[in-house]
């Protein structure tokens, strides 16, 4: 195959061309390429990656089903190639040596395998429901046991053509290679439904937990007792593998167990007792290796493993709020990603729409706001496009510029098949706090048929938008609804949404003059939770943790303990106010060696008396780590 220089170009090179067309605003030659050789399984995968891109920047109903379909099918691809009756029959009848693929280009596919498996349970997450969660932690695990039985050749390998014992991954303990010995004569390989077959039967097998008898943590698939007989190698133990290439598998291997270790640690604590039961853990910092290891390597996930950070330190960092209210604390990182990538990407409209989340956290909104118009200009994708439209209008909400933000967020309601919804609330939020109440009324009688039509199952998000929507009257009435109710419901967006702490401090403090004056609160205490966290990032947490208290008190009365879902009107469905006042008041209080104590029985009481709220499972993820931080 001849590269664009005229040059033949390996399979993994023409794919990793083909992702920085793609970065490069190229998409239409990036297509092209990637049609041409469909055939080929790292062009494919390649591919994969594409479409999975897509529907991650979209969340459009359109674009998953797309990429988990292509998912699948290159899961059922490789799967064939390398599935466990494959294994038994070369092992019971030897194998045909002429029709095998090279021993690196098994590894290859056992990668793509793994990769595959772990981008299918991230898009099957996005369903955010109890099912949902169980298949993608199934298919996680199946994951799981791929990249460590991978890992474990590719680290054999590694030693044996560089002959060193440092070698990137070993020293991850939640990746440990545990080899066979007197100690545990027993040890099998992980098998699974979508089993590997071993290099040879003497490889290090990867950890896990062990039972009394000696076996691996997990179910025990009828056949991998197969695994240990020395019956025919279907591998040439011989095999030279280039040291080049060797390193770019270490390298590709990093990348998909990088995103399986962050996927796993941002689960939330009540499916980890189904994670463990699963065999299975994540680690957020080895992941992170695992991720700045994969990008210094020249395999085409190089590039992926920048973005897959950038958007782990600028995004899921401030959303799950990891870092409480210092949105900050990724920025550095950040900003170093993409300095170094400036060269090979600096025109990239995803790097730009990077750039621009960098100062947004900076609370350099007019800087954010140049990056992301020239993302725009730079980008023929209609995803990105929107992506970036999506950024600017909450630019705007952070600015308390509410014509602005409303024109850009009706743009979205026009524009987007992704949530409609969604963005026709932000729409009557802003153009209520503008005063223009009729406008906002009748845009919130749209959401329900809007919901509706939009996706096939409800989500979490389609619960909060419907339970806001019905905190709105059927028409105008001054006494009970205003402009400073419908304020006070865009605060309650910038808190949920962990955007607060990019408000300047004069939009800040006009922010507690607004909760002050209200008049009728759409939820009661809703003003004094606002106002608490908006006084932490000023800094004044005594005024904060007594905004917090009247908070409490002012809804003793109203909830029970052990809450749950009780319909859509009156004061159910505002329970999320309790549980963040309690988790924000007890880590204020978690602070001081005096009041520790009582801080952590407030976030044990948040944890267990409050359930079917809003965005329960973010918060539990914030709770889990605030509990385990204070021992």
């Amino acid at each position: 195959m001849l590269g664009r220089n005229g040059k033949t170009d390996h399979d993994w090179q023409l794919a990793r061309e083909g992702i920085q067309l793609l970065l490069n605003n190229n998409i239409s030659e990036a297509e092209k390429l990637f049609r041409e050789r469909k055939d080929n399984v790292q062009m494919a995968a390649g591919y994969c990656f594409v479409t999975f891109m897509n529907a991650l920047m979209t969340f459009e109903d359109e674009k998953l089903q797309e990429s988990l379909q292509t998912l699948r099918d290159m899961e059922k691809r490789c799967a064939q190639d390398i599935g466990w009756l494959k294994v038994v029959r070369n092992k019971m009848f030897g194998s045909d040596s002429s029709s095998e693929q090279a021993h690196a280009d098994k590894l290859e596919e056992q990668i793509i395998l793994a990769d595959s498996q772990v981008c299918v349970a991230l898009l099957t997450f996005l369903q955010q429901d109890l099912t949902s969660y169980v298949k993608g932690g199934w298919v996680l695990r199946k994951a799981w046991k791929v990249y460590q039985h991978t890992y474990s050749q590719i680290l054999q390998l590694y030693r044996k053509t560089f002959g060193c014992n440092d070698v990137p991954g070993s020293q991850f303990p939640s990746w440990k290679v545990i080899t066979r010995g007197p100690s545990n004569p027993n040890l099998q390989s992980p098998t699974s439904e979508w089993s590997v077959p071993s290099c040879n039967t003497s490889a290090p097998t990867p950890s896990g937990s062990l039972t009394p008898n000696g076996r691996t943590n997990g179910f025990r698939n009828p056949f991998s007792i197969l695994s240990s007989f020395n019956l025919h190698s279907d591998d040439n133990s011989d095999n030279s593998v280039p040291p080049e290439v060797v390193s770019r598998l270490m390298s590709a291997v990093s990348f998909g167990y990088g995103i399986f270790q962050l996927c796993i640690s941002l689960l939330p604590p009540s499916l980890l007792k189904l994670i463990h039961f699963l065999g299975f853990e994540g680690d957020r910092q080895v992941g992170i290796a695992a991720l700045m290891f994969a990008r210094q390597g020249h395999d085409m996930r190089a590039p992926l493993a920048s973005l897959a950070l950038l958007w782990y330190h600028t995004i899921v960092r401030p959303f799950f709020a990891l870092d409480g209210s210092n949105v900050q604390a990724g920025v550095e990182a950040a900003q170093h990603l993409i300095t170094e990538s400036q060269n090979e990407f600096g025109q990239s409209a995803l790097f730009l729409f990077f750039k621009g989340r960098v100062e947004r956290l900076k609370s350099n909104i007019d800087g954010a706001l140049e990056a992301y118009q020239a993302a725009v200009v730079k980008s023929p994708q209609r995803e990105i496009q929107l992506l970036c439209l999506h950024e600017v209008g909450w630019c705007h909400l952070i600015h308390l510029d509410w014509n602005q933000a409303y024109q850009y967020f009706f743009q979205l309601k026009l524009r987007s098949r992704w949530s409609r919804s969604f963005y026709t609330y932000l729409a009557a939020v802003c153009t209520g706090a503008s005063g223009n109440l009729d406008e906002a009324i009748r845009l919130t009688q749209e959401v329900p048929a809007l919901s509706t039509s939009s996706h096939q199952r409800s989500t979490q998000l389609d619960t909060f938008i419907l339970r806001r929507t019905n905190r709105f009257p059927e028409e105008r009435d001054s006494k009970n609804f205003d402009q400073a109710y419908c304020r006070l419901l865009a605060f309650e967006l910038l808190f949920l949404w962990n955007a607060l702490p990019s408000c300047s401090v004069q939009h800040i403090n006009n922010l507690l003059e607004e909760c002050q004056s209200v008049g009728r609160e759409p939820m009661e205490g809703l003003r004094y939770l606002v106002m608490g966290a908006a006084q932490c990032y000023l800094g004044l947490h005594e005024e904060a943790v007594a905004s917090f208290r009247t908070c409490l008190a002012k809804r003793g009365e109203l909830e029970p303990c052990n809450t749950s879902e009780q319909g859509m009107t009156g004061q159910s469905g505002d329970h999320h106010i309790s549980a963040f006042a309690l988790y924000e008041l007890g880590t204020l209080l978690c602070k001081n060696a005096k009041t520790a104590e009582e801080g952590k029985a407030l976030l044990l009481q948040a944890q267990t008396n409050y359930k079917g709220y809003d965005f329960e499972n973010r918060l539990n993820v914030r709770i889990h780590a605030a509990l385990r931080n204070t021992g």
